[in-house]
């Protein structure tokens, strides 16, 4: 891993109120950690030890997390780069992705789901070397083109290529909890972590089986089995799933949600 101790997680966040007690808990769950509180510590801890990765807050001082992200993945394609955000405009999460970083997760933010974001980001980065010995490589034409070949007829999308800096990551359809498109690209979201394809809203429409990923707003999809339950806020629907995720449901499609999930 270009000399990083593979065990080596950094904290980037200038909230020491946040910063302290999570560090703290990560350490009491095994992993070894260290913080700062900006891109100046970051680099003065990195003249020591090379981590596998790295949490950054998006909103600092001096420099913020989408510089430093772009920094740092420029000069190491196999860091690990979790963001940590409270923005929430959707394209600021396409714009961590985009830049090169693994995952994001929503301020405030349970440590527990940072930690398990933290070992899932590790364990891809273990098996990382076997991506690139068995010569996984995306082309440029693979990249315009992130789905399977429509076949004849009336083919649902199983599952989706995700082109990455290590190769290619198959996501099934059962693995993605809900949805979240925008003009010319989507998140897919797992109980996991989150992935950026280029895909229209339009090709989402007529690729996703109704059956499997039910429309829920003019920009969402969610898979109905992933539903833990409705809560109604204020005049919003919104539905909680399984991995502690809240998705609001447009008004137009609250009597087809609750005719599906038959509440």
């Amino acid at each position: 891993m270009n000399g990083a101790d593979e065990q080596l997680v950094i904290m980037v966040d200038d909230e020491e109120d946040l910063r302290e007690p999570t560090v703290a808990y990560l350490r009491d769950q095994g992993l070894d950690v260290l913080e700062a509180d900006g891109g100046a510590a970051l680099d003065a801890l990195m003249a020591d030890r090379r981590p596998a990765l790295v949490v950054l807050d998006v909103t600092m001082p001096v420099e913020d997390g989408f510089s430093i992200a772009r920094r740092l993945r420029a000069a190491d394609p196999t860091l690990g780069i979790v963001m940590l955000t409270a923005r929430r405009d959707v394209i600021d999460r396409v714009v961590g992705l985009e830049i090169g970083a693994d995952d994001y997760l929503m301020k405030p933010f349970e440590p527990r789901e940072l930690l398990a974001r933290i070992r899932s980001v590790l364990r891809r980065l273990a098996v990382a070397p076997s991506l690139a010995a068995t010569d996984v490589a995306v082309s440029d034409a693979d990249a315009d083109d992130d789905r399977p070949a429509a076949g004849s007829g009336r083919s649902y999308q199983t599952e989706f290529w995700i082109p990455t800096q290590r190769g290619q990551i198959c996501v099934p359809i059962d693995q993605i909890e809900w949805i979240e498109a925008a003009k010319d690209y989507a998140l897919l979201h797992t109980a996991e972590r989150s992935h950026m394809i280029r895909l229209t809203m339009t090709s989402l429409e007529t690729e996703l089986d109704p059956a499997t990923m039910m429309r829920v707003h003019r920009s969402a999809f969610v898979r109905p089995d992933a539903v833990r339950q409705i809560n109604a806020i204020g005049r919003h629907m919104v539905l909680i799933l399984r991995s502690g995720a809240a998705v609001r449901v447009g008004p137009r499609h609250w009597g087809d949600v609750r005719a599906r999930l038959g509440s």
